[in-house]
């Protein structure tokens, strides 16, 4: 996949993700979630370039599958780790990431081992 993809998929991802995380936490009103939007577009947009050049320089640089897709779940483990800490803007930022995140490196392992097993 290309990196512009991977960010505008990640990125529309992370803003879905801004939208679902406050579900996880305490009863948010709307005006919250609203006021979230406003706040957490610029991290979701840093968090999605991020993600986009790492995992198009694992495409460009390594050759073995598993360890592309090794290095295709750390992010999200990292983001897991992340979410488990103590109530702050990091955390909420970890759980949208995990959503938004998640999926993309989950769309660019199975295309990444789609294109494998068709050349093969």
């Amino acid at each position: 996949m290309e990196r512009r993809t991977i960010i505008i998929i990640g990125f529309l991802f992370c803003l879905i993700g801004i939208f679902i995380a406050p579900l996880f936490y305490k009863n948010t009103q709307y005006g919250e979630i609203f006021f979230l939007l406003i706040i957490y577009p610029i991290p979701a947009l840093i968090l999605a370039i991020l993600n986009g050049f790492l995992l198009r320089f694992t495409e460009l640089k390594t050759q073995n599958l598993i360890l592309k897709i090794g290095i295709g779940l750390i992010p999200i483990l990292v983001m897991i780790f992340l979410a488990f800490g103590k109530e702050s803007p990091i955390q909420f930022i970890a759980t949208f990431g995990i959503i938004g995140i998640g999926i993309t490196n989950l769309i660019w392992i199975s295309k990444l081992t789609k294109n494998v097993l068709t050349t093969n």
